[in-house]
């Protein structure tokens, strides 16, 4: 039988777990606003998975942390990530699932165009009492919409991709 004290405790872990989770996104954010692929990287379990807007896989901590330093030193330098949580669900208690909105504000720019706007799915693990990111998947807004229009140009886009792509490299 669960008493009200047990299900007050039960509600303020989960409410603290939740801070914790949210605080993972905070700290991601802030790693990449500082340019440092250490600090981007440091919200992740040592075997975390991100895949990227453009489907690229990076595996580990320290390829994480390698792949996003040489972003912020070249093609990414300058620019700022800003998002927002949406939710946070509980699977079970070592697990969370987070979903949240993302864009970068380009160098020299003040917002954030509609192009770079994403939905992010999160997957947080508790592990030794310390929450940290096990997955981190990262999806650019794309909806194909209802309008003949934006179907033709989404098909024209997907084509043009199949013919143009580099081809994926085979694992040695």
């Amino acid at each position: 039988m669960t008493t009200r004290h047990d299900s007050g405790e039960r509600e303020a872990n989960y409410s603290a777990d939740e801070a914790a989770v949210r605080d993972l996104y905070r700290r991601l954010l802030n790693g990449w606003n500082m340019g440092s692929g250490a600090a981007f990287a440091a919200v992740f379990t040592e075997d975390g998975d991100l895949v990227a807007f453009d489907g690229t896989r990076f595996k580990g901590r320290g390829e994480i942390e390698t792949s996003h330093q040489e972003l912020f030193d070249r093609w990414m330098k300058g620019t700022h990530l800003v998002g927002e949580v949406r939710d946070v669900r509980f699977p079970n208690p070592d697990v969370a699932v987070m979903h949240a909105v993302g864009s970068t504000v380009m160098r020299g720019k003040t917002r954030t165009s509609p192009e770079r706007d994403s939905i992010q799915t999160l997957v947080a693990t508790r592990e030794s009492g310390e929450w940290r990111l096990a997955a981190f998947q990262n999806t650019r807004v794309r909806p194909i919409g209802r309008n003949p229009a934006t179907f033709l140009i989404w098909a024209l886009t997907d084509l043009l991709w199949r013919v143009f792509a580099p081809k994926p490299q085979e694992n040695a």
